[in-house]
């Protein structure tokens, strides 16, 4: 294996991994769900970030192994429970691919005033490309993510700059006008921005100095996008850019736009797209590697362990990625269920990972050690935060309810193939 990730490296890896879509409307969408009092729900995730993050570069440290957060809560609490995260995974990022499509396509969308259908047709377009690249193996190079991610944090640091001069601070008042219990919602909403931390884990043994940098990078990435993500929060709040649909959608182009003219938005709205493609390429590619071994593990349908003879692609499973986001975003759109609206069922299926990894790591670390002690913060922040998912909560349940129903099904099936083949070998012999 070849060890080439030092500590630079690790930063820009774990910035690339968890700056995402969310970080293009999330700073609206949570401003008008609880008012300027949302960004206390920045503040809890940042705060949060630290040993979350930490964890997971620990676990990452002591057990480097390719299946990430799978790996660590089945050597915790076997092998059901591992297959039963890769399903979690497997069905947030396929949902995710969805709000990921959507959030490029509406920067389009705002820019050049389109209707709801005309977006959708431009999320599905992202999906296509997608689903094609990857079936051809055409793939966003690491290289090439980190300089997305970069024009990215980029784009970011110029809408922050241009748009202080439009905050004012009567912007604030009333700080908490829909009362409290928001804020609890705008963190499970938040929650979206945060994915990545697990990420890094599947790189570990790629680290030069793995016992060093792991955890070094991990906490130096929490304080950057820390920073950037709340100051973003307070421009948004503090000009007033939330609380209709273009902004709550593309909350970044408007400001832009207010502060540079049409062209300045027109260039974030490209970028956008080109970020959000890219992005849908990424994971696409990543869960047709991830549904490739669920099949093979028999934890999803034989007929998804296939390899195009070409390319050596899962190229089923990529098209079964397409095929259910693509459906979700048709769906949303004749429904008329905004995108942010769905964030809750990506966020239900990731904090029960988060859930099930911070457990494992009270499993497998010693009492009162560092990791034992961030994994028992995180786990308790995380049950905290349960009540806010609501009837959300069911979103994990029935998954789980229908992993062990194929689980089941599939055993029945195997036992009888095996059956029937001892028979007709036994037949054979007698023969």
């Amino acid at each position: 294996m070849n060890r080439s990730i030092h500590l630079p490296e690790a930063i820009a890896l774990y910035i690339t991994a968890i700056l995402g879509s969310g970080i293009l409307f999330l700073s609206a969408s949570t401003a008008t769900v609880a008012g300027p009092a949302s960004i206390f729900s920045w503040m809890i995730m940042i705060l949060f970030s630290f040993p979350l993050a930490y964890t997971f570069a620990a676990l990452s440290r002591s057990y480097p192994d390719a299946g990430g957060a799978a790996t660590f809560t089945r050597m915790a609490f076997g092998q059901h429970v591992g297959n039963l995260v890769g399903w979690f995974y497997f069905l947030t990022a396929a949902v995710g691919q969805m709000i990921v499509s959507l959030t490029g396509a509406n920067y389009i969308g705002t820019t050049f005033d389109l209707s709801a259908v005309e977006i959708a047709l431009i999320a599905c377009f992202i999906l296509f490309i997608g689903g094609l690249s990857n079936h051809f193996g055409i793939r966003i190079s690491g290289k090439m993510s980190l300089v997305l991610s970069i024009l990215l944090l980029i784009l970011l640091c110029i809408a922050i700059v241009v748009t202080l001069p439009y905050v004012r601070w009567d912007h604030f008042q009333p700080f908490a006008p829909k009362g409290w219990y928001p804020v609890g919602t705008a963190v499970i909403m938040v929650f979206w921005s945060f994915f990545g931390w697990e990420a890094i884990c599947s790189l570990a043994d790629r680290f030069k100095h793995p016992e060093k940098d792991l955890v070094r990078s991990a906490l130096i990435s929490a304080m950057v996008i820390g920073i950037v993500f709340l100051l973003l929060s307070f421009i948004t709040i503090g000009s007033g850019t939330y609380g209709n649909l273009e902004s709550d959608s593309s909350p970044i182009g408007v400001m832009i736009n207010r502060a540079l003219g049409f062209g300045a938005q027109l260039i974030t709205a490209i970028l956008a797209l080109i970020v959000c493609t890219g992005t849908v390429n990424a994971f696409v590619a990543s869960l047709a590697q991830l549904g490739y071994a669920l099949s093979r593990d028999q934890a999803f349908p034989s007929w998804f362990y296939y390899l195009n003879p070409r390319t050596e692609t899962p190229t089923r499973v990529v098209w079964l990625v397409v095929i259910f986001a693509g459906f979700g975003v048709i769906l949303s759109t004749f429904l008329k269920v905004r995108f942010t609206q769905l964030l809750f069922i990506p966020n239900s299926l990731g904090i029960c990972v988060y859930i099930l990894s911070m457990a494992a790591a009270l499993k497998l670390y010693n009492r009162s050690t560092k990791p034992w002690i961030s994994s028992l913060i995180s786990l308790i922040v995380l049950g905290l935060s349960g009540p806010f998912l609501g009837l959300h909560i069911l979103v994990p349940a029935v998954v789980s309810g229908v992993y062990f129903l194929y689980n089941k099904a599939a055993k029945k099936y195997w036992i009888k193939i095996i059956h029937n083949t001892e028979k007709e070998e036994g037949n054979e012999d007698s023969t």
